[in-house]
């Protein structure tokens, strides 16, 4: 996505800053480290290097003041802002060990954050996307009409637009801003800064991305390791009792891409604070930390008007105090959908996952509006489905003009609330009403006013008394029902999933083997 005709950033005098310009340069990189992100997403600037930033298209993208009614007020002029922090797995420019730009010419968002800036409150927070969270993909995608969310951005030079629309569209979330880096802009960024130091508690090996810890304790790591870490998919670790000379042999860690979020969101503040306290300490570092970061970066035009007020508002921010947040989920092995086989992907989880973004922003979602009717379909083949739903919704409140078989696309299948396109507040009005593996789509064939339910295997419709304070997953069974299973007198509402799985935590589950700050 980066510019070729972009002229490189120029060198930086190699001599101590004074007091102000010193001052400009902390700023600088605390707010670069605001927005690291696990794989370097990172921009990095002074005033003489901004114009050499990349800039991509802002199709997509919100304007300011486009969110929901309840965001806070902004300072200044300068407004709450969502930004997508995307890590592009195209290995262009690697070595073997992470493929070549001829075989690895379709970018996936190997790493998806959203970050938060409250200007009021000088506040940051984080909220990671798992890359397999099946999703409905934006129309006309090269990709196909369903994928892992991470496939949106494969969509050549529009990458950036299609996920930034696949995430609103899907989730209602508003989307700012965007800050896109590759594999090499990592591996530049970290050894600009002479690498980081991190404390391994156990020896890890992953052979996929090339991770391999060799000792424990607190140790520097540079760009490749640092990269194989924060990729690291098949982890392996050492623990008491197993052959320390066979990393073959160690136990790999159970949670894949979800367990390498959680140390991801400690790997990216370990690099923010080794930004703030060693990037600019040395000149020379300095201008090797901007020059590497500048260079490497793709955002859109508006936000690369806004860095030097962002600088200014956000400088005595402690990015490492950053509250971060995972979507919750649920997985289904294996997963055959509309005849294909779309490998292990992972379902999103209601209510567990309005409750975290808005937990993360409370302004990211806009207010609820009843539609002026709901259609409901069964796409699970389950007898007696769309009348049980659409009664459901009723004793709701919405007007339900139709009840009808459609198809079913899996054998276990989200359940997805479609809406005409620009009418988020509508398919978001229906939405939480909803338990379980359940996703929103835009579609042009919805009338305006309308929201339509394709009713799948693995969801519950709340019924009016039902508490949301807490959710569980159900002992077992993945059928589906169509009645709230919570009454007035308890405070939990039962959460259908695949396989009756609890759903994942929004918070950091950190095991004892998890790499930490030093």
């Amino acid at each position: 996505m980066s510019d070729p005709g972009s002229a490189p950033a120029g060198p930086l005098h190699a001599r101590r800053p004074g007091r102000a310009s010193r001052r400009f340069l902390i700023a600088a990189n605390v707010v670069v480290a605001l927005l690291l992100v696990a794989s370097g997403l990172v921009y990095g600037y002074t005033r003489y290097t901004l114009g050499h930033i990349h800039t991509g298209s802002s199709k997509g993208l919100a304007s300011a003041g486009e969110s929901g009614v309840d965001r806070k007020q902004g300072y200044n002029g300068l407004p709450p802002e969502n930004i997508l922090l995307i890590g592009n797995q195209s290995r262009a420019g690697q070595n073997v060990n992470f493929g070549n730009a001829a075989l690895n010419s379709s970018p996936l968002a190997d790493v998806i954050m959203l970050l938060h800036l409250d200007p009021r409150d000088r506040t940051a927070s984080l909220l990671s996307i798992p890359r397999d969270l099946f999703s409905p993909m934006p129309a006309g995608s090269p990709v196909g009409s369903w994928q892992k969310i991470n496939a949106a951005l494969n969509d050549g030079r529009l990458g950036i637009n299609n996920l930034v629309t696949a995430i609103h569209d899907d989730f209602g979330i508003t989307i700012n801003h965007y800050v896109e880096v590759d594999f090499n802009g990592f591996l530049q960024t970290v050894n600009a800064l002479n690498g980081i130091r991190m404390d391994f508690p156990e020896r890890l090996y992953d052979a996929y991305s090339g991770l391999d810890i060799n000792h424990t304790g607190c140790q520097l790591i540079h760009g490749q390791q640092a990269l194989a870490l924060v990729r690291s998919r098949h982890l392996q670790y050492d623990p008491p009792g197993v052959s320390p000379s066979d990393p073959a042999a160690w136990p790999y860690d159970p949670e894949s891409d979800l367990a390498r979020i959680v140390r991801d969101h400690t790997f990216v503040k370990v690099l923010a604070t080794t930004a703030e306290e060693k990037g600019i300490g040395n000149p020379v570092t300095a201008a090797n930390f901007l020059s590497a970061v500048t260079n490497q970066l793709t955002i859109d035009p508006q936000l690369k008007s806004e860095l030097i007020p962002l600088i200014v508002r956000y400088h005595t921010v402690n990015p490492a105090a950053a509250p971060a947040r995972t979507f919750p989920v649920t997985a289904v092995n294996n997963y055959y959908f509309d005849g294909y086989n779309a490998g292990d992907v992972l379902f999103p989880s209601e209510p567990a996952d309005l409750h975290a973004i808005r937990a993360w922003d409370a302004g990211s979602l806009p207010a609820p509006v009843q539609p002026r009717a709901v259609e409901v379909y069964d796409a699970a083949n389950t007898p007696g489905l769309a009348a049980r739903t659409g009664a459901a919704l009723r004793a709701d409140g919405f007007h339900v003009s139709l009840e009808a078989e459609g198809r079913d696309p899996g054998s276990v299948s989200e359940t997805v609330v479609q809406y005409h396109p620009g009418q988020v507040p509508m398919g978001i009005a229906v939405l939480e009403k909803l338990n379980g593996a359940v996703v929103m789509q835009a579609s042009k064939s919805v009338p305006a006013g309308t929201v339509i339910v394709q009713a799948g295997t693995t969801f519950s419709v709340q019924s009016p008394t039902t508490p949301t304070t807490s959710t569980t997953a159900p002992a077992s069974s993945t059928s589906s029902t169509a009645a709230g299973t919570a009454t007035s007198t308890t405070t939990t509402t039962t959460v259908p999933s695949p396989g009756g799985q609890i759903p994942t935590s929004a918070q950091d589950q950190v095991t004892p083997y998890d790499p930490r700050p030093c």
